[in-house]
């Protein structure tokens, strides 16, 4: 068939190509395609196919997946570690602050201790300081063997025989304040020893110029020989009363 009669019968359009001829109905469906165009169409699509398939196979690698499995591996190592390491931290962390606590608590208690006074003996007061017979102390009796107290801390500065005291202790505090303690039927500590608030001395006896048994307590300012002043009056001055 020509090609004017082609277009006479209106049944389809001619393209001519230096690539080739391709034929197209009115319904717009290709009878061929250029030998060339296939094979661009061909290339085009195994190029595709090519990334796509590159792109699944890499996935699936072996070495790739063995990879990132090791990855994951460490990475959960490393997670583990981090949580050791802030548990670590975490104890660290207790440990310091209970040493803290205790220090605090160590340091009020030793604050307290510096300003604390105590009684030297539960007992009951039988005689005052003064007097007509110008008594330098305070008597205390209780039964033989009372536990005797330090009134307050401080340092040993006698503890031996004294003519009149019989057993007699002399305690050096802060300010060359002195308490001294008479009468004892056992002394407890040495000259040179440190003693704390309400630790034991010694205990109560009748030892030296005594007509029974009791402690004979005296408070002393401005040292060992220093002058004679109310042990009641001091002791209810810090919080102490008989």
């Amino acid at each position: 068939m020509s090609l004017a009669q082609l277009r006479r019968t209106g049944v389809a359009s001619a393209v001519v190509s230096t690539l080739g001829i391709a034929m197209v109905n009115t319904t717009g469906i290709a009878h061929s395609e250029p030998p060339s165009l296939t094979r661009l169409g061909t290339v085009g699509a195994a190029s595709a196919s090519g990334q796509a398939e590159s792109a699944t196979d890499g996935l699936s690698d072996p070495a790739l997946v063995a990879q990132l499995d090791n990855d994951g591996a460490a990475m959960r190592l490393r997670v583990q570690a981090d949580r050791a390491d802030r548990d670590e931290a975490l104890a660290q962390l207790s440990i310091l602050l209970v040493q803290r606590r205790n220090a605090a608590e160590r340091t009020a208690r030793d604050q307290d201790d510096a300003l604390r006074w105590v009684r030297p003996i539960e007992a009951r007061l039988t005689q005052r300081f003064g007097g007509a017979n110008g008594h330098p102390g305070i008597d205390l009796g209780a039964a033989l063997g009372t536990r005797i107290a330090a009134a307050h801390g401080g340092t040993i500065i006698y503890a031996g025989w004294e003519s009149g005291y019989g057993n007699f202790v002399q305690i050096m505090h802060e300010n060359k304040i002195v308490t001294c303690y008479g009468h004892l039927s056992r002394i407890d500590v040495r000259v040179g020893q440190v003693v704390a608030t309400g630790q034991q001395i010694g205990l109560e006896g009748s030892t030296g110029y005594s007509t029974g048994p009791h402690l004979h307590f005296e408070v002393r300012l401005n040292g060992q020989d220093g002058m004679k002043i109310d042990p009641l009056a001091w002791l209810a001055e810090h919080g102490v009363t008989y």
